[in-house]
């Protein structure tokens, strides 16, 4: 038997990069040769940022219990697969030899939005980041720090007409621009803010229940569209904040991955590059949810992914007609760690 062919056929068209291909085989003989160890579950209370918005003002918490979830076999929820979509697969297979271990689940996120200037002759990009630090104690206190990044021309042609126009640092706009400015916009950033968290009684709504438990978060991709019990647009929709945002085991990360695989509605778009300049591939599907709250017109979300690694990189709003980026959400770092880096800092 070909120990490979599995690999063969979960690398996409067009084809992964030499470096991706070699990783996913690696990974994937790994798994062949040996069982993995089921990690221990723990208690955790996690928040979810409100993508396309400013600031955590639109953050969600979810308290997590402890609970074991029967585990199915390997391709447990993959079904035939469109080429495109098979990075994927090789995806989850990679995610889910990540680390669980760790006092805190930190994450960086890089939040932009797109929109015209007031006269529409070029785009503007405003941009922030936001650390968040979620204690793995559900006693503990969740840390944020928020750094606003100003507003530059999006793109070097956007720029050539921005200096065109007089390299101007403020704007003013008459009504609302994509975003919802109003009135005199400035370019300079904000001030940085670091703040923490007591406990939130807030709940994310899952297909309009509640998800409280971690019994109510399975790892397998049957056991997630049975809780997500939605259409599938909204099934891809949750799929994708779990994947991007949550702090759960890497077995349900990969199971994220496989019902995104076997969901119709996903198209593959192939080899991308995404907001911060990083490559990875990207499926597209239509999304109302993330659409910026002044755009009028259709919106298509993509979701580019690191097949290597297994990490997401950003989930991306464009419009449907054009293909013009509106909003994105960045992930530059994700991870269990044993310190948080803002705990001392106020």
């Amino acid at each position: 038997m070909d120990d490979y062919r599995a690999v063969r056929e979960l690398l996409p068209a067009p084809p992964l990069s030499p470096e991706v291909e070699r990783a996913g085989r690696e990974r994937l003989a790994a798994a062949f040769a040996q069982e993995r160890v089921r990690r221990s579950r723990r208690a955790v209370r996690w928040g979810v940022l409100g993508l396309g918005l400013a600031g955590v003002a639109t953050a969600a918490a979810f308290v997590i219990a402890p609970t074991v979830f029967p585990r199915g076999p390997a391709t447990s929820g993959t079904v035939a697969q469109a080429d495109g979509k098979r990075f994927l697969l090789v995806a989850a297979a990679s995610v889910a030899s990540m680390s669980d271990e760790g006092a805190w689940w930190g994450s960086t996120e890089v939040h932009g939005w797109q929109f015209h200037e007031p006269g529409g002759r070029y785009v503007l990009r405003e941009s922030e980041s936001i650390e968040t630090w979620i204690p793995a104690n559900p006693e503990g206190r969740t840390w944020y720090r928020q750094t606003p990044q100003g507003i530059k021309p999006a793109t070097p042609q956007d720029e050539a007409a921005w200096r065109a126009d007089g390299s101007p640092t403020s704007w003013t706009y008459d009504k609302p621009s994509e975003k919802g400015h109003s009135g005199v916009v400035r370019a300079e950033p904000g001030e940085q803010r670091t703040w923490s968290t007591e406990d939130w009684d807030f709940r994310i709504l899952t297909a309009g229940k509640p998800l409280t438990k971690m019994s109510e978060v399975p790892d397998t991709p049957e056991g997630l569209k049975a809780l997500f019990d939605a259409d599938d647009r909204t099934t891809i929709d949750t799929a994708a904040r779990l994947l991007f945002f949550a702090p759960v085991t890497s077995e349900t990360r990969a199971a994220a991955y496989r019902l995104l695989a076997s969901t119709p509605g996903v198209a593959a778009v192939g080899q991308v590059t995404d907001a911060l300049g990083r490559a990875g591939q990207a499926i597209e599907y239509e999304s109302g949810e993330f659409a910026p709250p002044n755009y009028a017109g259709a919106t298509r979300t993509r979701l580019v992914i690191d097949p290597a690694s297994g990490r997401p990189l950003s989930i991306e709003t464009r419009s449907a007609a054009d293909g013009l980026l509106l909003t994105y959400t960045a992930i530059q770092d994700s991870r269990w760690a044993d310190d948080n880096p803002l705990k001392e800092t106020k």
